[in-house]
């Protein structure tokens, strides 16, 4: 039965539920009225009765008022009514049967309703039954003739037509219930299926979906219903993975392009190291200069492959977001001890530190600060000239304003890399921070590093949640500018 009932549309199962609950309803109205109505009515009759009690002469014959209660005046009473004539010992003495089926009228149980009964219940009302199981309600009420008790009135009105009103309530209830009913699932279905006709477009939207269309939303017409709710948060949902289907297509796109790149650069030195091996092998190489100038460049290009291998290693182990050991970090020592080592590697340079006198702090990893530093003025010396001065300036930008219920800004610790050589054109500054990237896309090696040293200093910057860009140097050049967290 449950599995039968899983299977049914939700339609269905909504418009069987809310039969049921009318059904339920009228139940309860059609007991609770009929329990309220068949009392209220034999109040009503035994109130009719009563007034009988206290004026017997409007079912009496016509001349009951103006002689002694005879037998012919019981007799023909109105036929409406059972009366009958009771001696004082609760008898029939006579009454008002006349031609009229006995198994109709009420049976008065012999010495029950005595004139000493009647006198200790004078407000009473007496139930009887018919032989063929109809009931009647009574009233009753001394006869007294010159003082003298001479028996007991009793009036009874049967309660048929109570039953046929009865009755009638029932029939008109049932025909009422059924019609409610039948209109209550007509309406349920058309208010649930005007109501869910917008699954019908999510289905359909997710048929499509499924289908490989991605670029598919659904169309919500009300926001404010729990369909439209759906419909929002389904649309939130594809937007989300639509985005990360892009950004897991763009992320294969640059791992071909990363391995490929990887590989390319790999296998170039390896061949020139290899092309110099198989010389020797060979014996071409009969010269001591020879030799000595095969061996200096495979040792050039086992360095390359070495630094190209440690770029690589850098770049993974950033990738992975390991923890970093962060302190707090002096710039301007930083700053100083980079253009020591940059001068004792290229003395032919002027490198020159404009230091913050607040020396500010960065709250860093000072390896991966100084990587930071290094790669960017390595980055400098490959780009400009021998004997182009480069700047190293420390400072601390100011606090920007935000916009009322903004986040409050972060306050920032900035260094500058500054060389005077040819500068990097806008259009290339998004896309020099790129991996394996080269403004030379002759590859020359002679005039350009791996193409990962500015890929590492965005993935540096990343990790310290901070910023790097590259500007224009007034007069000529290019400007990095980068600024990290301050401590």
């Amino acid at each position: 039965m449950s599995d039968r009932w899983a299977d049914v549309s939700l339609r269905t199962k909504i418009t069987i539920v809310t039969v049921f609950i009318l059904f339920l309803g009228l139940i309860v109205a059609g007991v609770g009225t009929f329990s309220v109505l068949r009392p209220m009515l034999i109040n009503q009759q035994n109130a009719a009765l009563l007034q009988l009690r206290n004026d017997p002469m409007r079912v009496l014959g016509l001349d009951a008022e103006d002689r002694r209660l005879t037998q012919d005046d019981v007799i023909a009473a109105n036929s409406q009514y059972y009366v009958a004539m009771l001696d004082i010992n609760g008898d029939v003495k006579f009454d008002n049967a006349r031609d009229r089926n006995t198994s109709t009228l009420p049976s008065i149980p012999p010495s029950t309703i005595t004139l000493d009964w009647v006198r200790e219940n004078p407000n009473s009302f007496v139930a009887l039954r018919s032989p063929n199981g109809a009931r009647w309600q009574s009233v009753t009420m001394p006869i007294l003739i010159n003082d003298v008790p001479q028996g007991v009135l009793l009036i009874a009105e049967s309660t048929a037509r109570i039953n046929q009103m009865v009755a009638q309530y029932v029939i008109v209830f049932t025909g009422f219930g059924v019609a409610v009913i039948l209109l209550g699932a007509a309406l349920t279905r058309i208010l649930i299926t005007t109501t869910l006709l917008p699954l019908a477009e999510v289905e359909k939207t997710a048929l499509e979906i499924s289908r490989g269309d991605f670029s598919k939303r659904i169309m919500v017409a009300s926001p404010h219903t729990e369909v439209g709710h759906l419909g929002e948060s389904l649309n939130v949902m594809l937007d989300r993975l639509d985005g990360s289907i892009e950004d897991r297509e763009r992320t294969i796109t640059q791992m071909r392009r990363f391995v490929g790149d990887a590989g390319h650069e790999l296998r170039t030195p390896l061949v020139s190291v290899r092309g110099y091996a198989e010389l020797y092998r060979m014996g071409a190489l009969q010269e001591e200069e020879q030799v000595v100038q095969a061996m200096g460049r495979i040792e050039k290009e086992a360095i390359r492959m070495t630094s190209l291998v440690e770029d690589l290693l850098a770049l993974a182990r950033l990738d992975e977001r390991r923890p970093l050991e962060l302190a707090p970090l002096s710039l301007n020592q930083l700053a100083h001890d980079a253009a020591l080592d940059t001068r004792a590697g290229s003395p032919e340079r002027e490198v020159t530190v404009v230091a913050d006198p607040a020396d500010p702090q960065v709250l860093g990893d000072e390896h991966k600060v100084r990587q930071l530093m290094t790669n960017l003025i390595g980055n400098a010396l490959i780009h400009t000239a021998d004997g182009s001065p480069i700047e190293i300036v420390v400072s601390r930008p100011p606090l920007s304003g935000t916009a009322p219920g903004a986040p409050a800004p972060v306050d920032m610790v900035r260094f500058e890399i500054v060389d005077h050589g040819e500068g990097v054109p806008e259009q290339l500054r998004e896309k020099i921070f790129g991996r394996f990237w080269r403004a030379d896309n002759s590859r020359n090696r002679e005039t350009g590093g791996s193409g990962l040293g500015l890929a590492i200093v965005k993935s540096i910057v990343d990790a310290h949640k901070g910023t790097v860009s590259v500007h224009e140097t007034p007069g000529g050049g290019a400007t990095f500018r980068v600024d990290l967290p301050a401590a």
